[in-house]
């Protein structure tokens, strides 16, 4: 008798601990082990190494996958079911929607943490959720160029001779930045008679634009030309987390336009990939990304805003401050429907 009590209570322990695992959510959900392939355009400052030696404390083993935005939903267009990514994360709305018409990700219960982020950011079908709010900012070196005498918005680029050659302009569009930018100048030109939806004032100002701009040399980061004694290069296009690590890696003071319009805004999720086999490792590892814990440890260690607003506290005032500027009105179905054919248009017609 003493040992049927001895097993019954030793089966209560082990379904016990059990309930509790299967309870377990957010940070303390932890991996398997089973190795999930992890495809960014959020790796880059050191964000990937970071990324898979935190997760791997944890139990994740993760190999990750860093390119441009659109270079990552091109990735997964061309792979198709053959892809071997798992989970996607970064990107912005333009992508995630033309993934999800494309059938790529599969829609997955809310986590926790889902009703932590702000409202309107996580896909409502579930396809898709929030992690982090980028403004995608006109930054300039405030050690070289004063507030008074900096750009006020983009058109002050083209439009005023004392900034030519001083601005950074793009040599490849398949980065969720520089698209944001196109589409946050194209948008404000918008014509339903023009040729893609944009008028000839707006393919005009596009082609000045580039032609008054210094290309980009290739592996070399905009801040890298601002510190560059031999570079006319002081203002380009900087997402909101990148300027303060830039600041403290480069010894810069960022400063930025605060346009009348507004700025884009890109807002990065988290999603799974509908062909993934390792399902169950996959929805794990979202539950513990996007937790406010492990979401305000990456908003510490890399100055992102949080869009879970319980990690929002963990960000840097400066990041606060960045993304207090309102948001651009930008047509962003307009945008997805028309922005490959834009910057196939500018490749062929406007860069040189």
């Amino acid at each position: 008798m003493k040992k049927i009590v001895a097993l019954i209570l030793a089966l209560v322990f082990v379904l016990s601990m059990s309930a509790l695992a299967d309870a377990a959510t957010g940070a303390d959900v932890k991996g398997t082990g089973v190795e999930l392939t992890i495809y960014t355009n959020s790796g880059s400052s050191g964000r990937a190494d970071w990324l898979k030696e935190r997760a791997a404390q944890d139990g994740y083993n993760l190999t990750i996958v860093e390119e441009g935005a659109g270079a990552v939903q091109q990735r997964l267009i061309n792979e198709g079911e053959a892809t071997p990514c798992d989970v996607v994360f970064g990107l912005n709305a333009i992508i995630w929607n033309d993934l999800i018409a494309r059938d790529i990700l599969v829609a997955i219960d809310a986590p926790s943490w889902a009703d932590e982020v702000s409202e309107g950011l996580n896909d409502p079908n579930g396809y898709y959720y929030a992690i982090v709010k980028q403004a995608i900012l006109l930054a300039y070196d405030s050690n070289q160029l004063s507030p008074e005498e900096a750009p006020k918005d983009w058109p002050d680029l083209w439009e005023k001779e004392e900034f030519w050659t001083k601005y950074e302009s793009q040599i490849k569009l398949t980065g969720g930045t520089t698209r944001n930018v196109l589409a946050g100048i194209l948008t404000r030109y918008v014509d339903p008679d023009g040729e893609l939806g944009i008028s000839e004032e707006g393919w005009n100002a596009i082609g000045e634009f580039f032609a008054h701009g210094t290309p980009v040399e290739d592996g070399v980061d905009l801040y890298a030309q601002m510190v560059n004694e031999n570079s006319p290069v002081l203002i380009g296009q900087m997402w909101s987390s990148g300027a303060d690590q830039y600041d403290q890696q480069y010894g810069v003071k960022t400063g930025y336009a605060v346009p009348e319009v507004g700025v884009p805004y890109a807002v990065e999720g988290v999603a799974i990939v509908k062909t993934t086999k390792h399902f169950d490792e996959a929805q794990r590892f979202v539950e513990w990304f996007g937790s406010a814990q492990i979401q305000g440890e990456w908003s510490e260690q890399f100055k992102t805003m949080p869009a879970n607003e319980l990690a929002a506290e963990k960000a840097p005032a400066s990041q606060i401050e960045m993304c207090s500027i309102p948001a651009q009105d930008i047509d962003w179905a307009l945008v997805a429907a028309n922005i490959d054919a834009w910057c196939e248009k500018i490749m062929l017609e406007y860069m040189q």
